[in-house]
C-alpha cells in the first residue's frame, strides 16, 4: 500500500468531473453542497459523473445524515450501490449515541452485502464544529464507526463560512485522529473548507484522504465550479508536502479492512 495521500474533489456535474480529472484528483466525490455538507446528490447527476468517469478513477457518494433512522439509511445506501461507487459517506450528528451510530452503519453494511458485483467501501463521518454538542469525542467516534462495520472515518464541518477544519481541530488534534483511526483499523479522511494553506499543513501527517471543494472553486462551493489548474496546484502541493517531510506515523501502514479498502483501488 502506497503512503501517498490521495485528494478528493467533490464535485456536482459531469463537466466538474473533467476538470477534477484534468487536474489529477485521485478520487471524485459526488455531492450536493446545496443540501448541506454532505448533501445527497440527484440519481441523475450521479450517472452524469459516472459517464465521464468511465471507470477512470474511484468515487464516492454523499448520502447525508439520517438521525433515527438507520432503515431510511441503509435503504439510500442500497440504492446509491445502483451506480456502483467505490464508496458510499453517511455523515453523523450530535443527536446521534454511538449505539445508534454503530446500528446505523450495520444496517447499511447489510444493505450493501445485497450487491455481490463490488465491495464498497463504508465510511462514517463527523462534524468538527459540533462535537461540542456531541456526547461523544472523536476516539469513541471512531470506535463506534469501527464497530459498525464502516472502512473508514472523515472528520469534516457542518458550516461552510468563514471557518475551516483547523479552526475547530488543531494539528495535535488532527494527527492524534488519524493516529487513532489507523489504531481502529480505518482508513482516515479530512476535510471542511480547507484552504491551500491548510492542506499544506496537514499533508506532512499523511491522512489517507483530503477532500476539497471550496478550495478549488474560488473559495464558493455552491456558485463557483471545480478548476482543473487549482486541482494541479492542491495535488502538487500534497505530493511536495509528502517529499519534503520525514514525517510517518508508526500506524501509517493499515491493518486489516482499512488497508484492504486501499489496496483495492490502488492506494
Amino acid at each position: 500500500m502506497s503512503s501517498q495521500t490521495a485528494l478528493m474533489i467533490s464535485v456536482v456535474s459531469g463537466k466538474e468531473t473533467l476538470a477534477a480529472l484534468e487536474g489529477g484528483a485521485d478520487i471524485i466525490d459526488v455531492k450536493n453542497p446545496a443540501e448541506g455538507a454532505l448533501g445527497a446528490p440527484t440519481p441523475a447527476a450521479v450517472q452524469d459523473v459516472c459517464l465521464r468517469l468511465k471507470g477512470s478513477k474511484p468515487f464516492s457518494i454523499a448520502l447525508g445524515e439520517f438521525p433515527g433512522k438507520p432503515c431510511a439509511a441503509a435503504l439510500a445506501a442500497l440504492g446509491s450501490a445502483f451506480f456502483r461507487p467505490d464508496f458510499v459517506k453517511i455523515a453523523f450528528i450530535p443527536h446521534h449515541s454511538p449505539e445508534e451510530i454503530c446500528k446505523t452503519l450495520q444496517e447499511i453494511k447489510k444493505s450493501l452485502s445485497i450487491i455481490d458485483f463490488k465491495r464498497i467501501s463504508l465510511v462514517s463521518v463527523a462534524y468538527a464544529d459540533t462535537l461540542s454538542f456531541a456526547s461523544w469525542k472523536l476516539e469513541r467516534f471512531a470506535e463506534a464507526s469501527r464497530e459498525g462495520g464502516a472502512d473508514g472515518c472523515l472528520v469534516d464541518t457542518w458550516e461552510k463560512k468563514n471557518k475551516t477544519l483547523l479552526d475547530y481541530l488543531p494539528l495535535d488534534a488532527i494527527q492524534k485522529w488519524i493516529g487513532e483511526c489507523h489504531r481502529q483499523e480505518l482508513f482516515c479522511g479530512l476535510a471542511g473548507s480547507l484552504s491551500f494553506a491548510d492542506v499544506a499543513s496537514i499533508s506532512r501527517f499523511e491522512p489517507d484522504i483530503i477532500g476539497v471543494r471550496s478550495a478549488v472553486c474560488g473559495g464558493d462551493r455552491l456558485g463557483g465550479t471545480v478548476s482543473a489548474p487549482k486541482v494541479k496546484a492542491l495535488k502538487e502541493i500534497i505530493d511536495r508536502r509528502k517529499h519534503e517531510t520525514e514525517y510517518r506515523s508508526p500506524d501509517r501502514y493499515l491493518p486489516a479492512r482499512g488497508r484492504q479498502a486501499f489496496q483495492d483501488l490502488g492506494h
